[in-house]
């Protein structure tokens, strides 16, 4: 027969918590009653799981979503350049519609010519008795003559201001090479950790472009006209292409998963050079962006925006 004392030791031991049971939850019913126990180890592996399906759901998502925004960038990329070039090409076309008005005054100003000197015939035409022009056709050509020296000195100006900057537009880097964000700068940086085990690099290194980031494929284009000089395996760069802009400037593109020109080729700005990919010596799917005067890397940065800022000063000075 167990004591007094027995029987409070029991009661203590059968209300303390059961370790293996940290939360339990009781459904009672007027027929019956259910319950459920979890231990704590459970319960944090259930909320984990759950959080990490959640997680992982919305950085998936996120990241579609973010893939279709950078392609559309890049669509919005396509026709600014677009854009751009139509702008030039209309100011182009104004200072051909000069030269045109130019040759109509030229032609307009021969034809009062002959009304001055009869004895040049023109076609099918005898030659007629020399007479004193009127003072009517001497007043009309002088005003032809004056309009005329006006027209030509404007053209001479355009052409001037035209010729320099086209040169230079046409052979300078001068818009975005790809759409994307921006993931590594130009200049001093700290190396990914791949590239200190595989090529034994210090941890600080210095960068000499710009490496853009999106998703496979992405569309490079050319930011210049030029010569493809280089288009293929390039060792650590990968698939790779290197234009060639004038003679002292060049651009590289690298890392690429696909090139779709050839070396030789003729290239305009805004033609499509390949897809961005993660070839060579990458640890992530971007594009290595290069400018190079006189072989040299030089930042990019500068280049980037070069031809709005261009057609901007020359809309300002129309």
């Amino acid at each position: 027969m167990s004591t007094p004392i027995e029987n409070r030791r029991r009661a203590v031991r059968q209300s303390r918590p059961d370790s293996l049971r940290w939360l339990t939850v009781m459904v009672i019913l007027s027929h019956r009653s259910f319950s459920w126990s979890v231990s704590k180890q459970r319960l944090l592996l259930i909320l984990g799981g759950t959080f990490g399906i959640w997680a992982f759901g919305v950085l998936g998502s996120s990241y579609g979503m973010w893939s279709f925004r950078k392609v559309l960038t890049f669509t919005q990329l396509q026709q600014e350049t677009r854009e751009q070039q139509e702008k030039l090409r209309t100011t182009l076309e104004q200072a051909q519609g000069l030269e045109a008005e130019i040759q109509t005054l030229q032609e307009n100003h021969a034809e009062l010519l002959k009304l001055l000197d009869p004895k040049a015939p023109g076609p099918n035409l005898t030659p007629v008795p020399q007479q004193a022009p009127s003072p009517e056709v001497k007043e009309r050509v002088g005003q032809l003559q004056q309009q005329l020296d006006q027209r030509q000195m404007q053209a001479r100006l355009i052409r001037a201001r035209m010729e320099p900057i086209l040169r230079a537009w046409a052979a300078t880097p001068s818009i975005p090479p790809t759409a994307g964000y921006l993931s590594s700068g130009y200049g001093v940086r700290v190396a990914p950790l791949a590239n200190v085990k595989e090529e034994g690099e210090s941890l600080l290194g210095f960068h000499t472009g710009l490496d853009i980031s999106n998703q496979a494929g992405t569309p490079i284009q050319a930011t210049a006209d030029g010569e493809v000089v280089q288009a293929g395996w390039m060792d650590r760069y990968g698939w790779g292409v290197v234009i060639k802009h004038g003679v002292e400037l060049a651009t590289l593109y690298a890392h690429l998963e696909r090139v779709d020109v050839k070396p030789g080729q003729q290239v305009q700005r805004g033609d499509i050079l390949g897809g961005m990919g993660r070839s060579g010596n990458a640890t992530g799917v971007h594009l290595h962006y290069e400018v190079r005067r006189g072989g040299s890397p030089i930042n990019p940065s500068p280049y980037l925006k070069l031809q709005r800022q261009w057609l901007g000063a020359l809309s300002k000075h129309s």
